[in-house]
């Protein structure tokens, strides 16, 4: 089931994201933007009354752009993935917006290929996107006709 996030979801939200990335989000920033920033739109994946999964994508004009998504590392190759990029796309579509943007390592190749199934386009490499790493991104976009 996927749901908007509420604040009892933050400590698993916050696990995931840390355990998933290299250059995860604070607890405090998670938390702050969480309960502050109207323009971003979090949402979990529950599955048997755990969360598994979330997004966190910013909503702004006609333009959504995806801060972050991830599964939990054991439930990894469920389609919970998928399923969370089609309720975004969703999303996207029932606020009208235009395009869906994401910034993805160029590593990421399960990720990218993600992407891609999903109608995304790479539009540019971003170097050095990620400091601390020095890895390369792919600025990525699907339009929503």
């Amino acid at each position: 089931m996927i749901r908007e996030m509420t604040l009892e979801d933050a400590d698993r939200v916050y696990q995931i994201e840390n355990e998933s990335f290299f250059e995860p989000w604070s607890k405090k920033s998670l938390l702050k933007e969480f309960e502050d920033n109207s323009f971003l739109k979090h949402f979990v994946y529950e599955k048997d009354g755990e969360v598994v999964g979330f997004y966190i994508i910013s909503c702004i004009s006609d333009l959504v752009e995806i801060f972050t998504i991830a599964v939990d590392k054991d439930h990894r190759g469920e389609g919970i993935g998928s399923a969370l990029l089609e309720h975004l796309i969703a999303f996207a579509r029932a606020k009208s917006a235009s395009e869906i943007w994401l910034e993805a390592s160029t590593r990421n190749t399960a990720a990218v290929n993600l992407y891609q199934k999903y109608g995304f386009n790479i539009q540019s490499t971003r170097k050095n996107y990620y400091q601390k790493t020095g890895e390369d991104a792919y600025n990525m976009i699907r339009t929503l006709l």
